[in-house]
C-alpha cells in the first residue's frame, strides 16, 4: 500500500528523515490552510487532551486538525518538504519515543 504524501512549507527544526506530528491550521472564512510538523501533538482547545488524528477545535475562525505522524522524505532547494505518512510500526515507535505511547487514532 502506498502511503500518502504532501508538500509543506519550510519547517525550521526538521531535516530529511525526521518525523513529527502533522498539524493543520485552516481559516474557516478566508480559506487558507497551513501544515506544520511539531514535536508535540495537537491538543483539543477546551479539554487540552492530546489528539493524534481529528478536529481539535477553533479559535478566531482558525480551526486546528491533528493529522497523524509524518516523516520528511525530501527537502527541495527552496526549503519545501515532501512528507509521507508513517506506517503503524513507525508511528508506534515515534509515539513511544516522544512520550505518548497510549495516543491512538481513536483518542
Amino acid at each position: 500500500m502506498e502511503m500518502a504524501q504532501k508538500w509543506i512549507d519550510e519547517q525550521e527544526a526538521y531535516n530529511l528523515g525526521d518525523t513529527g506530528f502533522l498539524v493543520c491550521n485552516s481559516h474557516e472564512t478566508e480559506g487558507w490552510s497551513r501544515y506544520h510538523l511539531r514535536d508535540t501533538p495537537a491538543h483539543t482547545n477546551v479539554s487540552r487532551v492530546p489528539r493524534l488524528v481529528g478536529w481539535c477545535g477553533s479559535y478566531n475562525n482558525v480551526s486546528t486538525h491533528a493529522c497523524g505522524v509524518w516523516k520528511v522524505v525530501r527537502v527541495a532547494k527552496n526549503g519545501r518538504m515532501l512528507i509521507t505518512e508513517t506506517d503503524a510500526d513507525e508511528t508506534a515507535a515515534f509515539l513511544e519515543e516522544m512520550g505518548y505511547p497510549d495516543l491512538t487514532e481513536g483518542d
